[in-house]
């Protein structure tokens, strides 16, 4: 059987030319009874761009094989994967850019179920395999064993147990997202800010791209996972779970106090050695409002109060530290 990749015949013929993908619509059924909400506009999905290497990439090659570009599988995001990726925006509609994120991902993942055999079959079991650690070859044919191990991956991911991959799933494959109520709300309130550009998270560290960015920090405290710190300077190349008391702060600071702002570092890049952020308990913006901090400000003032307000312990800024003048740090 050849996957799913329109959402019905009428629609595509509808609205699309020949040639375009259309991204999967979230299936409501796809959630089980104890899911958190999530509208498929506001699912966050990794980036990735040249010089990236993980599992990600692996699932990312795979699905662009399977839209018929031809580039290797290793998990090395090349400039071959790029020409890939800009090849297939192309032919989607998409900005051409080479970088997969959340406008590609949706046209690059297709529904699967059992009887499928393709490229887009190797994505889900190479994920399942390789970073879930589910017992599973990597066959490309989508039989009774992967129909099993997807379903136990819903249903720890609070997904309904249909063995159908569609773009829950694959969200929570792919971002290492979990659909159980609760788990990381002010992580996810975060994180949908970020979706809805009322904050913004990094996602690099000053240059670098190593996982330690605040976007990756953020979703990996969604995922109920430990965030990685960065790996040069003073940084301790390690991962620390992310403090409760500062992702509701951080939280809150958009919701309840309404500032917009702009995180350049939570756990990652590098600090002075004993920094709260390798203690997942500090984060750093350098934006308010839409305005960069330079010096003092009544915006950067108000920014300082909230956090203490929010019982922060830490607060450096422009009114009480001469490093901080371009910045403000905040630590619980």
């Amino acid at each position: 059987m050849t996957p799913v990749r329109l959402l019905a015949a009428t629609l595509v013929m509808a609205s699309c030319t020949v040639g375009e993908s259309t991204p999967l619509e979230g299936d409501p059924a796809e959630l089980s009874p104890n899911a958190a909400a999530a509208p498929p506009a506001t699912l966050v999905w990794p980036v990735l761009r040249q010089g990236a290497s993980n599992r990600s990439v692996v699932a990312a090659q795979y699905l662009l094989r399977d839209a018929g570009q031809t580039l290797a599988v290793d998990g090395s995001f090349s400039a071959g994967t790029a020409t890939a990726a800009r090849s297939f925006q192309g032919q989607s509609g998409l900005a051409v850019d080479g970088v997969i994120g959340s406008g590609t991902w949706p046209r690059l993942v297709v529904e699967l179920r059992q009887g499928d055999e393709s490229a887009a079959v190797s994505a889900a079991q190479d994920l399942l395999k390789n970073r879930y650690g589910k017992s599973l070859d990597v066959t490309g044919v989508f039989g009774t064993t992967t129909a099993t191990r997807v379903k136990a991956f819903q249903t720890e991911k609070c997904l309904a147990p249909t063995g159908v991959v569609g773009l829950y799933t694959w969200h929570a494959l792919i971002a290492e997202a979990s659909y159980c109520a609760g788990s990381g709300s002010d992580a996810g309130t975060i994180l949908a800010s970020h979706q809805a550009r009322t904050l913004t998270l990094w996602d690099q560290t000053f240059g670098r791209f190593d996982g330690a960015d605040p976007l990756s920090n953020v979703r990996d405290a969604a995922a109920g996972r430990p965030a990685k710190t960065s790996c040069y300077g003073n940084a301790p190349c390690t991962s620390v779970t992310l403090s409760p008391r500062l992702l509701a702060g951080m939280a809150q600071l958009r919701t309840r106090y309404g500032f917009r702002y702009f995180v350049t570092s939570i756990a990652g890049a590098t600090h002075s050695s004993t920094s709260l952020h390798y203690a997942g308990r500090a984060f750093d913006i350098d934006e308010i409002n839409g305005a960069k901090i330079v010096g003092d400000s009544t915006a950067s003032r108000q920014f300082m109060a909230a956090c203490t307000a929010l019982g922060a312990i830490e607060v450096l800024g422009p009114s009480n530290d001469s490093g901080h003048q371009d910045h403000i740090h905040c630590g619980w």
